[in-house]
C-alpha cells in the first residue's frame, strides 16, 4: 500500500529533478557544515544565505531580476561581503563571540529584504521565495551547472585541505605555523557562499572521525531530503520547509537512539555499577 504513493511521486519529472538536486545539496552541504559545526560557526550558512537573499532583493528593485547572470553575481557579491566580514571579525571577536555577530548579520540582512522589497509589486511572492524556495520548480539544466561549481568548489577544497582541516580544528597551532587565517577564512567563508546550508550535524553526533562523519552526514542528508520531498508531495506542503523539519525530526531521532546506545554500553561495561544504582 505504501509504495502506491511513492512510487507514484516518483513518477513526476519534477519530483526526480528535486532528488538529484538533494543529492547534490547533501553531498558539499555535509562536507562545509563538518567544518562550520567544528569551528562552533553553526548559523553562518544562514547569515550568507540571507546576504544572498539580500542580493536578490536588490536585483528586484533594480529590476534586472529577469537577467540571471546579473542577479546571481549581485547575490554572490553580497555574499562575498558577509564573507569578508566573518573572516576580518575572527581576529577581533575577543569578548563577544563570532556566532553573536553571526546572528547580527543574519537578522540585519534578513530585516534589510523585508525593506527593500516593502515597496516592491511583486515584493511579497519574491520574500516568499526567499524564505521557502522553489526546490519543484528547478530547471534540470541549472543543476548540472550547479553540479559543475560544486564539483569545482570540491575539488579546491580537496587540494587546500590540509590548512583548511588545521584551521578548523586548532586554528591557535596553525596561526602559530605561519597560516594567514584571514586569507584562508575568507577563502573559506567565500566557497561556502556558493553552497549555503548545511546537514552534517548528524555525522558529527554519530563519529568524531572526519570520514565517517562526512559519510554519515551524505548520507544521512540525502535521506532526509527524499522523506522531505515524499511528504510534500504527498501532503501538498512547501519542499523547504518539510525538508528542513524532516531533517530536525531525524536528528532528533538519531540522538535519541545514540544516547539509549551509550547507556546500554556503558551498562555492559560496567553490569556492577549498574546493579548497585538500581538496587539504590
Amino acid at each position: 500500500m505504501c509504495g502506491g504513493p511513492i512510487a507514484d511521486a516518483f513518477a513526476l519529472p519534477f519530483v526526480r529533478t528535486a532528488v538529484i538536486v538533494s543529492l547534490v545539496l547533501a553531498g558539499i552541504h555535509a562536507y562545509l557544515g563538518f567544518h562550520i559545526v567544528r569551528r562552533g560557526v553553526l548559523f553562518v550558512d544562514l547569515a550568507l544565505a540571507q546576504m544572498a537573499a539580500l542580493g536578490v532583493a536588490l536585483a528586484v528593485v533594480l529590476r534586472i531580476e529577469q537577467n540571471e547572470v546579473a542577479s546571481y553575481f549581485l547575490a554572490l557579491g553580497m555574499t562575498f561581503v558577509g564573507a569578508a566580514l566573518f573572516a576580518w571579525l575572527r581576529g577581533r571577536a575577543r569578548n563577544v563571540s563570532l556566532e553573536a555577530f553571526i546572528g547580527i548579520v543574519f537578522a540585519t540582512a534578513q530585516a534589510a529584504v523585508f525593506l527593500v522589497l516593502e515597496k516592491s509589486p511583486s515584493g511579497p511572492e519574491h520574500l516568499k521565495e526567499t524564505l521557502v524556495g522553489s526546490l519543484f520548480t528547478v530547471d534540470p539544466k541549472h543543476v548540472l551547472r550547479v553540479a559543475i561549481l560544486y564539483a569545482v568548489i570540491g575539488t579546491i577544497h580537496i587540494l587546500l585541505r590540509k590548512p583548511f582541516f588545521e584551521i578548523t580544528n586548532d586554528p591557535q597551532g596553525a596561526k602559530a605555523r605561519g597560516r594567514r587565517i584571514f586569507l584562508w577564512d575568507l577563502l573559506f567563508y567565500a566557497t561556502f557562499g556558493f553552497v549555503v546550508t548545511s546537514s552534517v550535524v548528524a555525522g558529527v553526533m554519530s563519529t568524531s572521525r572526519p570520514g565517517g562523519a562526512l559519510a554519515i552526514g551524505w548520507v544521512f542528508g540525502f535521506v532526509a531530503s527524499v522523506l522531505g520531498l515524499l511528504a510534500s508531495v504527498n501532503w501538498d506542503l512547501p519542499a523547504a520547509p518539510s525538508i528542513l523539519v524532516t531533517l530536525t525530526g531525524l536528528l532528533i531521532v538519531l540522538g535519541a537512539v545514540m544516547g539509549l546506545w551509550r547507556l546500554t554500553r556503558r551498562g555492559r561495561a560496567n553490569p556492577s555499577e549498574t546493579h548497585a544504582s538500581g538496587s539504590s
